[in-house]
């Protein structure tokens, strides 16, 4: 079986560039809007982007990865009914497990489990300092891990591969992030429990207004509906 999302469902779903009606980016996230309305987003931590629709797709080149993800993003997030608008603290009760590893710095989730004596270790490559454990340490700790919330930058940047390979077989992977992919075969990936993203109104143009801006999900997600499968 394929073991990278992009891969897997560049090859189930294709990529259509006649769908794509704008294509806008700036210093923190690339956001599609589909000629139906659709919008999808991805983050970027700051990678300089050409702004230009692939023609040809080479699925080793990162800014390509990065504008699939948004385009499916776009396309399959809507695809499915949500039974609800949660966020991932109300729909997992996470003192049911023992180690607990952040891959992504979800600061919301950091102060939350604080509140709630809950222990956790996180991984950052943005910021490898205290309170973060250094990442040559991630590994070691992924292997013993019971729950792992992972942020879906994990998808393209090719690290989600190699984590989930490196989890226990009895461990619960959790996606988190607005550029995470809800469709349900992001299940069959080993371990992964549940997806945690966000969907946005058709046509809403300031989710791309604010893109282009510059800023990120403290800004766009109010735009937005928190949802999960």
């Amino acid at each position: 079986m394929i073991s990278d999302p992009i891969i897997y469902f560049y090859h189930k779903f294709g990529f259509d560039p006649s769908s794509i009606k704008e294509l806008v980016h700036g210093a923190k996230y690339v956001g599609i809007l589909l000629q139906n309305g659709q919008i999808g987003v991805c983050v970027t931590i700051g990678r300089q982007l050409s702004g230009e629709i692939p023609k040809e797709i080479n699925l080793n080149n990162i800014e390509h990865r990065i504008i699939l993800n948004a385009y499916f993003n776009a396309k399959l997030n809507y695809s499915i009914e949500y039974k609800g608008e949660m966020d991932i603290c109300e729909a997992v009760d996470f003192k049911q497990f023992q180690n607990i590893v952040m891959v992504g710095n979800f600061k919301s989730i950091v102060k939350r489990f604080k509140q709630s004596d809950i222990p956790f270790t996180v991984f950052d490559k943005e910021e490898d300092d205290l309170p973060f454990t250094p990442m040559k340490k991630q590994l070691d700790y992924i292997k013993k891990a019971d729950a792992i919330i992972l942020t879906g930058t994990s998808i393209y940047n090719a690290t989600f591969e190699e984590l989930l390979r490196n989890s226990n077989t009895n461990c619960n992977i959790f996606l988190l992030g607005p550029s995470c992919i809800l469709h349900p075969d992001i299940k069959v990936f080993r371990n992964v429990k549940g997806v945690f993203g966000s969907v946005f109104e058709r046509n809403d143009n300031r989710v791309l207004e604010t893109i282009k801006l510059g800023f990120g999900t403290k800004h766009f997600s109010q735009f937005s509906r928190k949802v999960y499968i």
